[in-house]
């Protein structure tokens, strides 16, 4: 009889092990689209970035299955504070404040403190996962030349890539801020642990009304 549990314990534990990538990923374009068409008004959203909200950088790495669901429970829609879109890949994300475990599961996080859109360096974090549609993982596919938007809705910012590069996750100067008006877009260069990161670099064209 104990052997037969054994068994069976042991078939569910394997089925639950090669289940458990495409749970996470399934849970992660869940609260993704979820928390892109919360119904929000920018009156909202400027509100939710006057928010305090914390920085660990430790967190762009890919979560494992139970990292996502204990993270998941912490989204909350109050650190929404805008959307990013790049029509050519099929992103459009919400833009959360603060890079943290559970924000990074709903979209791109923002990384500076003192960070405003339109001004100076804007940049962005976002998971790379093994489905490759998910969050920043199109970014892979990123040409020069194309146009990167985010909004707060109230006001539209168009930015062109102009750089693609794989840098080392230690080097943390290509989110400072810089005089000229840009947006930087980091993921990890693989959907697996790794110490390096994709860094997509836009230059604004264009601020219009929403």
């Amino acid at each position: 009889m104990w052997r037969r549990a054994l068994i069976i314990i042991l078939i569910l534990a394997g089925a639950a092990l090669i289940a458990s990538p495409f749970l996470k990923e399934g849970l992660i374009g869940f609260l993704s689209a979820k928390y892109n068409t919360e119904k929000l008004t920018a009156t909202q959203l400027a509100k939710n970035n006057q928010r305090d909200a914390p920085y660990d950088f430790s967190k762009i790495q890919p979560p494992s299955f139970f990292e996502t669901v204990k993270a998941s429970a912490h989204v909350n829609s109050k650190a929404m504070i805008g959307q990013i879109q790049i029509k050519r890949l099929g992103i459009k994300l919400p833009i959360l404040k603060g890079t943290t475990s559970a924000n990074l599961l709903a979209g791109a996080t923002t990384m500076r403190p003192d960070q405003r859109m339109g001004e100076g360096n804007y940049p962005l974090a976002g998971h790379h996962m093994r489905r490759e549609n998910l969050l920043f993982g199109p970014l892979m596919r990123t040409k020069i030349g194309d146009q990167i938007m985010i909004t707060n809705l109230k006001k539209d910012y168009v930015y062109k890539v102009v750089s693609k590069k794989i840098v080392s996750e230690s080097e943390g100067a290509v989110i400072d801020q810089t005089k000229d008006k840009r947006i930087t877009l980091v993921t990890c260069d693989k959907p697996t642990r790794t110490p390096k990161r994709l860094v997509i670099i836009g230059k604004m064209v264009r601020a219009t009304n929403h």
